[in-house]
């Protein structure tokens, strides 16, 4: 049953190219087709179920990858609320930092330097992962495409077969 709610909802991607009409067409083969699928159409099946399976981990790639820059986005967020505080600073200011449990002074050009050079490093890794992710989208959308052209193979398959019934 997991089986087929997971691969439900992995088809359901591919029924928002197809306009839904994949569900139906499944329904209607079971109907007609009855129990255990012929060996001529295994083959097909389980290419396409093989595919669907790397398309599945393809998608959790994708998940992780925009997980991880929302946690760099975030970061990216508080630093630069940290230097709109060092900007709005007055010149007689004194700025702590904690270390362990300790709060210790700290130079007011060292801080902000530390704050300007932690935004460019995440300005970096925040550009590295769009590439990621922008490649892994492109993997997937192709991954995508070539199960819709299997589904629609196997789908003719058994139609033809059942036709010939």
């Amino acid at each position: 049953r997991r089986r087929r709610r997971r691969r439900r909802r992995a088809l359901g991607v591919l029924s928002k190219a197809r306009a839904g009409t994949h569900q139906l067409g499944r329904r209607r083969g079971r109907a007609l087709g009855g129990g255990a699928m012929p060996t001529e159409k295994e083959g097909p099946q389980q290419r396409f179920e093989k595919e669907l399976e790397k398309f599945k981990g393809l998608q959790e790639a994708v998940q992780k990858s925009y997980e991880s820059r929302m946690g760099l986005v975030a970061q990216q967020q508080e630093t630069d609320l940290v230097k709109d505080e060092f900007d709005n600073l007055e010149e007689d200011a004194v700025v702590y930092k904690l270390v362990g449990p300790v709060m210790v002074k700290q130079n007011v050009d060292d801080a902000k330097a530390n704050v300007e050079k932690r935004l460019e490093y995440i300005k970096g890794e925040l550009e590295r992962s769009n590439k990621i992710i922008e490649t892994q989208e492109k993997e997937m959308n192709d991954k995508q495409q070539e199960l819709v052209k299997m589904q629609q193979a196997v789908q003719q398959a058994s139609a033809a077969a059942g036709g010939a019934a």
